[in-house]
C-alpha cells in the first residue's frame, strides 16, 4: 500500500502519530513488563500448550494458536519474547488502522487524538496481550484483514485476491469466529470497482482455502477419535446453551423425545429436579457461562462418564470429550428447534444483556497467577522454563480495579454507535459522503451484524470476545460524531475529499 506509506511520512502530524505510537507503546509494555514480569495462563492455554509440544493436528480448540506457538518456538521458549510479539502486532495492527482511518476518512485532530488514546494507551490490550492465548493473535489479523477490505472497496488490486484470502483463512485457523468473514469479503468484492472475473476470484478462493481446512480437520479428527467432524466445541456449546433453557422447560413438559436422546434426556431431567439449578446464564460460574461443558457434575459431563467411563488422569480427555460433539449437536439443536420461545427467553435475552454489559471473565480472577496444580502445570513449565506466575498481589488487585471499568464502557460504546449511526442517517450522511465511503461503511455494519448475530447465537458471551468489534464500533462512532459536529446544518452535500482514486 504504497499510497498509505506516502501519506504517512508526507505529513509532519502522521509522523508525529508513528513515532509516538511506537514510543507510547514501548515504554507502557516495558512498564507493565516491570509489573508482571510473567504471562498469564488460564485453562484454555494449558492445552493450547499442549496442542504445541504433541504437534496435534486438532485440538479442542482452534489449532491456529498452537501453530503459532510452535512457530514462535522455532526461535524461543522465552514466554517474555511471545507476549511482547502479541502485543505490539495487535498494536502495529491498530497503527495500520489508525492510518487507514485518517487516509480514507479525514478524520480531524480531536477525533484522531482519541482514537490514538484508546488504541495505544489501553490498559486491556495490555492484560490481552499477556494471556498465553489466542485473543490478541485473532485481533491483530481481523483488524489487518478489515484494512484489507477497506482498500480492496477503495483500490481493489489482482494481487489482493490472494492476500485476503491467505490473511481469512490464518485468521480463521485462530478462531473460528471468523466463519461469516468470507460472506462479509464476497460483499467487499462484490462493492469493489473490478472485472467479474475478478470478484468472484476474491470471492472463490477464501471460501475453498476455508473448506479445504475444514475438510482436513474434520479426517484429523477422525483419525484421532473415531467420528468425523469438524470440531466438538460447537456440539458441546450448543447443548450446553440448550440446557439454560432446559432447566426452565422440563418440570412442565414429558414429551417423548427421540430414542437415541432417551438417556441422556432423563439425566439432564434427573439433574435439574435434584440440584434445582435456577438455569441463569447471569448467574456467576466458574467456568463463565459453560458449566455444563467442564462441570463434572454437569449431565453432559455425567453421560461421557456413563458412556466411555470416568477419567480421573486429567481435567479433560480430549478423545472421549470429541466423541460427544456430533450428539451434542444434534440433542442441542433438537431441544433449541423444539422450544424456540424458551430458548430465546432463557438463553438469547439472557446473553443480549451480557452483550451489552459483558462480563469479564478471566480479567476478574486470579488464577491466571497460578500454575495448575495438575498435569497440565508441568507441560507449560517445560514448555516456557516457568516455575511460578505470581506477582505482587497489589498489581493483581489492580488489575480488578482496572478491568472494573470496562463492561460499562463497552456498553457505552456499543450505545454511542448504535446513536451516533442513526445521528448520522438522520442528518443525510449516507447520501452526502459519496459512494466509496457508503460500500466501506456498508461492508463494516454488515460485518459488525454479523458478529452481533453470531455472538448472539454461538455462545456465553464475555468481554473478550468483543474487543475486535469494540475497536470498531470506537472508530466509526467517532467518524460518525465528527460528522455529525461539521455537517448537521450543512444544505450542500458534504463530500469529504478522497485521498484514493476508486477503480
Amino acid at each position: 500500500m504504497p499510497d498509505l506509506v506516502n501519506f504517512i511520512w508526507s505529513q509532519r502530524r502522521n509522523r508525529f502519530y508513528l513515532w509516538s505510537a511506537l514510543g507510547v507503546s514501548l515504554i507502557l509494555l516495558a512498564v507493565f513488563k516491570i509489573l508482571y514480569p510473567y504471562p498469564n495462563l488460564v485453562m484454555d492455554s494449558y492445552y493450547y500448550i499442549r496442542a504445541a509440544a504433541n504437534n496435534a493436528d486438532v485440538n479442542a480448540w482452534p489449532i491456529g494458536y498452537s501453530r503459532f506457538l510452535q512457530l514462535m518456538g522455532l526461535f524461543t521458549h522465552s514466554p517474555l519474547v511471545l507476549v511482547c510479539f502479541q502485543y505490539l502486532f495487535l498494536e502495529l495492527s491498530l497503527l495500520v488502522l489508525f492510518f487507514t482511518m485518517r487516509f480514507f476518512f479525514n478524520l480531524g485532530n480531536l477525533t484522531s487524538n482519541i482514537l490514538f488514546i484508546f488504541f495505544f494507551a489501553n490498559p486491556l490490550l495490555l492484560y490481552t496481550g499477556n494471556l498465553i492465548m489466542a485473543d490478541s493473535l485473532f485481533n491483530g489479523l481481523s483488524i489487518l484483514w478489515v484494512v484489507q477490505l477497506l482498500w480492496i472497496i477503495y483500490r481493489p488490486r489482482p494481487y489482493m485476491i490472494f492476500t485476503h484470502a491467505l490473511l481469512l483463512l490464518v485468521t480463521f485457523t485462530v478462531r473460528y469466529n471468523a466463519l461469516y468473514y468470507p460472506v462479509v469479503a464476497a460483499l467487499a468484492f462484490l462493492l469493489s470497482r473490478q472485472n467479474i472475473r475478478l470478484k468472484l476470484a476474491g470471492i472463490g478462493l477464501p471460501i475453498l482455502l476455508v473448506a479445504g481446512f475444514i475438510t482436513y480437520s474434520s479426517h484429523k479428527m477422525e483419525e484421532y477419535c473415531g467420528v468425523r467432524q469438524f470440531s466438538p466445541f460447537g456440539g458441546w456449546k450448543l447443548a450446553n446453551d440448550a440446557m439454560y433453557m432446559y432447566a426452565h422447560v422440563h418440570p412442565g413438559k414429558s414429551d417423548t423425545v427421540p430414542a437415541r436422546f432417551r438417556t441422556l434426556d432423563r439425566m439432564a431431567r434427573r439433574y435439574f429436579d435434584l440440584s434445582h439449578d435456577p438455569g441463569d446464564l447471569n448467574t456467576p460460574d466458574v467456568f463463565h457461562g459453560s458449566p455444563f461443558m467442564f462441570g463434572g457434575y454437569s449431565p453432559l459431563m455425567q453421560y461421557m462418564v456413563l458412556q466411555y467411563g470416568q477419567d480421573t488422569a486429567s481435567f479433560l480427555n480430549f478423545k472421549k470429550w470429541s466423541r460427544m460433539g456430533p450428539l451434542y449437536t444434534a440433542y442441542g439443536s433438537y431441544l433449541a428447534r423444539k422450544y424456540p420461545i424458551h430458548f430465546a427467553r432463557w438463553f438469547l435475552w439472557p446473553n443480549l444483556q451480557r452483550y451489552a454489559f459483558p462480563p469479564r471473565e478471566i480479567y476478574e480472577t486470579i488464577t491466571p497467577f497460578f500454575l495448575r496444580p495438575d498435569e497440565l502445570g508441568p507441560e507449560a513449565t517445560r514448555w516456557f522454563g516457568l516455575t511460578t506466575l505470581m506477582v505482587n498481589p497489589e498489581y493483581i488487585n489492580l488489575r480488578l480495579q482496572i478491568s472494573s471499568f470496562y463492561p460499562i464502557l463497552f456498553g457505552l460504546i456499543h450505545l454511542a454507535f448504535i446513536l451516533s449511526l442513526l445521528g448520522f442517517l438522520l442528518n443525510k450522511g449516507w447520501s452526502r459522503i459519496g459512494k466509496p465511503y457508503n460500500y466501506c461503511l456498508l461492508a463494516i455494519l454488515f460485518l459488525w451484524l454479523c458478529d452481533f448475530g453470531f455472538s448472539l447465537f454461538a455462545a456465553a458471551i464475555v468481554m473478550r470476545y468483543q474487543i475486535f468489534i469494540v475497536i470498531l464500533e470506537v472508530s466509526l462512532s467517532l467518524f460518525f460524531l465528527e460528522y455529525i459536529y461539521r455537517h448537521a446544518d450543512s444544505p450542500a452535500p458534504a463530500v469529504p475529499p478522497s485521498p484514493v482514486t476508486v477503480g
